[in-house]
């Protein structure tokens, strides 16, 4: 009752006031409204008939312009309602792949894209889970698909270096890798860039990443490696013939004295054209670098005892010399390997009883490094005692060795472990000669 006694009351007022209006201009007044129109009235009427004009005209406007805002905030509510929907198959989709249920991810990833084929976000998710099925193949065309809808997005170029990477398909790779490069050169993409072509063997487009590499600010000990080995694999590339190589490679040596491919290379470039002793100091440089790689220094070794011409007795010497160079700086089980390489050594030059003293004193050794010898150890040790026992003439002492070798440990009442074939009462075999 009281809003329609509102109501009631506002249009008695308005009708007053356009009483009040019409009484108080009650002059005539006349408006053209086409060549042969026009209207004549009280000048109220007109007065009050311009300004509801004007209250139309203007609502109209605003009832345009209030309906295209309506229909803006409609399409942005939908467009919120999908957003709200992806998450939430986003999540469900992340929560299957993170629970290892991949086909039932897959399956909401397709759905997904079945109603928002543009969506970078899903194709790089089901990418990833095909990836995780070990289909990569499919993996990739979910990527080229986004490529081809001209979408340009870094993860999917990324996403695609890989995976063609993984295919074996470096130059694809590259491909995607350039496209990102010259967009963005990043860390990340010139590393890869440079990296991808040296696997393809372009050393010259991968010196030239590094050098942007460097151009953009970019420093690290990794950098450096990477251009030693560059700068190394383009020398030795780019130079044909012995002798050109062998200087082109001299100052590169000096100027890289721990760079072991370098070194290497150089030491066979001596040893091919004569220089043994230019080639035995870079070997030994290279042994040193190894941190005790026995086999760089069995290398020495033979060096001098097979290829060196001259006095046996000083490249005994020097065999000799190179061994025991071996065990310095090594511990552990690493300090034993060496030991048998100066015990083998000691028996190229025919040092068998020293050879035998060393290898007795082994035990001591591992305690004092504290370094059980391993099964192969203790195996190496016997080889090599009997061979000892042999070049002395003492054929009988080796026939425990070589039973320990190869039979098994039964226990005995007095010594607690004893071999199978031992105290047999055999006669010991001696050594014929003819």
């Amino acid at each position: 009752m009281l809003r329609q006694f509102n109501r009631l009351l506002a249009l008695a007022i308005f009708v007053v006031v356009v009483l009040y209006l019409t009484l108080t201009n009650s002059d005539t007044a006349t408006i053209k409204v086409g060549p042969n129109i026009s209207i004549t009235t009280y000048a109220g009427v007109i007065y009050i008939g311009v300004f509801f004009l004007g209250c139309v005209t203007a609502s109209l406007v605003a009832l345009f312009f209030g309906f295209k805002s309506y229909l803006r905030e409609r399409k942005l509510r939908a467009q919120e309602r999908y957003r709200q929907a992806f998450f939430e198959l986003f999540i469900k989709a992340r929560s299957y792949m993170a629970s290892g249920e991949l086909r039932a991810a897959r399956d909401i990833w397709e759905q997904i894209l079945s109603k928002d084929p543009d969506n970078v976000i899903a194709r790089v998710e089901l990418s990833s889970c095909f990836e995780s099925l070990g289909d990569l193949r499919e993996a990739l065309r979910v990527l080229d698909e986004t490529r081809a809808s001209h979408v340009d997005n870094a993860e999917v170029l990324f996403r695609a270096v890989a995976l063609n990477r993984k295919l074996g398909n470096n130059t694809a790779a590259n491909d995607n890798l350039a496209l990102i490069v010259a967009k963005s050169p990043s860390k990340h993409a010139l590393e890869l860039s440079r990296n991808i072509a040296e696997d393809m063997g372009r050393i010259e487009d991968a010196l030239e990443y590094n050098r942007e590499l460097e151009k953009v600010g970019y420093s690290s000990d990794e950098m450096n490696e990477a251009k030693t080995r560059l700068t190394f694999a383009h020398i030795v590339k780019t130079n044909q013939g012995d002798a050109a190589l062998r200087e082109a490679l001299t100052p590169f040596v000096k100027k890289n004295p721990t760079f072991v491919p370098g070194l290497e290379k150089m030491a066979d470039l001596n040893l091919s054209s004569g220089h043994l002793e230019e080639a035995a100091e870079l070997l030994v440089k290279i042994a040193k670098l190894s941190q005790g790689d026995s086999k760089r220094w069995t290398t020495i070794i033979d060096l001098w005892l097979k290829t060196a011409p001259g006095d046996f007795q000083r490249r005994a010497d020097r065999a000799l010399s190179a061994a025991r160079s071996a065990t310095q700086g090594t511990h552990g089980g690493q300090r034993i390997d060496t030991e048998f390489v100066v015990a083998k050594t000691l028996l190229a030059i025919n040092r068998a009883e020293d050879a035998r003293a060393l290898l007795e004193g082994l035990d001591t050794l591992s305690e004092k490094e504290r370094a059980p010898l391993s099964t192969e150890q203790v195996q190496t040790r016997i080889h090599l005692t009997g061979l000892c026992l042999s070049r002395l003439g003492m054929a009988k002492e080796t026939g425990t060795l070589w039973e320990n070798l190869v039979e098994p440990i039964l226990p005995s009442s007095n010594t607690g472990k004893k071999p199978v074939l031992s105290d047999r009462g055999e006669p010991s075999p001696v050594l014929s000669t003819p």
